[in-house]
């Protein structure tokens, strides 16, 4: 248990930083299309368009997807896991954080409103 907290830990500081190094209107973006129900947070860590949107979200999806891809890759590399392993893991946290209003995609295919 100590271990997956430190896993997350290093992740959400890791998340953190990105956000704050001139991301903030990827993260503001983001947001506004989880909240318009456009774009949805998926169990395994990654987002992917919910409904049809602009271009615009479907670009921000491939973005926020490889940003976070890196990120777990490089942790799973680090820790000597699955790079999925750790993208469950902090699906879990995303779910903590995201706003009031986003739609979460579980692995049966339903999808869940915060």
């Amino acid at each position: 248990m100590r271990y997956i907290a430190s896993v997350l830990l290093a992740l959400l500081v890791a998340v953190l930083l990105l956000l704050g190094t001139g991301h903030q209107s990827l993260a503001a973006d983001l947001d506004s299309y989880r909240i318009e129900g456009v774009i949805a947070e998926r169990y395994d860590g990654y987002v992917e368009m919910r409904t049809s949107g602009p271009s615009a979200a479907a670009s921000l999806v491939n973005d926020v997807n490889s940003q976070r891809r890196a990120i777990y890759e490089k942790r799973a590399k680090e820790q000597n896991v699955p790079a999925t392993a750790v993208g469950i893991l902090f699906a879990k946290k995303i779910v903590e954080s995201a706003p009031s209003g986003t739609y979460f995609k579980m692995q049966d295919g339903s999808y869940k409103r915060k």
